[in-house]
């Protein structure tokens, strides 16, 4: 009897049995997450002197003439997205076309503010470019033969180094894509420039030259790597 009575108390207290879910239906599965979606906010590498060793130049160059030079081959860097390059040459000169042999190492930076847009092309057309270079010859030739001619101090800059500007311009097309997937060209330009000691013999000597013997013209051709 009192067996009977507990029952509807343990009925009371016991929680109810599930439901059976409804056959067909599909049951949810809680037991994995979907993967947060991968977010894009960082920025695109910008051109020139990207990741990689700064001993590993971008491009490399060979240049006739401009002051540098009989013949000038060296490597060079690009910065600013592409706007700035900073070259270093190394040029000779043979005794046949100097009073000595002579080698001439130039550093130079060119800035090129913009490019003609071609449409979808692969020609790239940059119509200006300005830049500045110092260039330093060696030659011990040089101070022995004014040595022997002119009294010491007559020449009161230096024998050896150079510092001139030059305007220019170049003619690009893509060849292909870099290791980095970036547009690899080549490219000739030409440079027409002077430098100190040409500009104080001009204006201390006004009208007595010419502006072609004030004036050096270059030209070059650049390959990226």
């Amino acid at each position: 009897m009192r067996r009977l009575f507990l029952l509807p108390l343990l009925a009371l207290l016991l929680p109810a049995p599930a439901p059976a879910a409804h056959l067909g239906a599909a049951v949810p599965d809680t037991t994995s997450v979907a993967p947060a979606a991968a977010t894009t906010d960082e920025p695109a590498t910008p051109l020139g002197l990207i990741a990689q060793p700064w001993y590993r130049p971008h491009h490399v160059l060979v240049q006739a003439a401009g002051g540098q030079g009989m013949v000038a081959a060296g490597v060079g860097y690009t910065t600013l997205r592409g706007k700035l390059d900073v070259d270093l040459l190394g040029g000779y000169v043979p005794k046949k076309y100097s009073i000595t042999p002579m080698g001439v190492f130039t550093g130079k930076a060119t800035y090129s503010p913009f490019t003609l847009d071609l449409g979808a092309t692969k020609w790239q057309v940059r119509p200006l470019s300005v830049g500045m270079f110092v260039s330093y010859t060696a030659s011990k030739g040089i101070n022995s033969s004014r040595d022997e001619k002119y009294y010491k101090g007559y020449y009161w800059w230096s024998s050896h180094t150079r510092i001139g500007g030059f305007v220019g311009g170049r003619v690009a097309r893509v060849i292909g894509t870099n290791r980095l997937g970036q547009p690899r060209t080549v490219a000739a330009y030409y440079e027409l420039g002077t430098n100190d000691l040409y500009l104080t013999s001009a204006m201390t000597n006004l009208g007595g030259l010419p502006l072609h013997d004030i004036l050096t013209l270059g030209f070059g051709v650049k390959l990226d790597l």
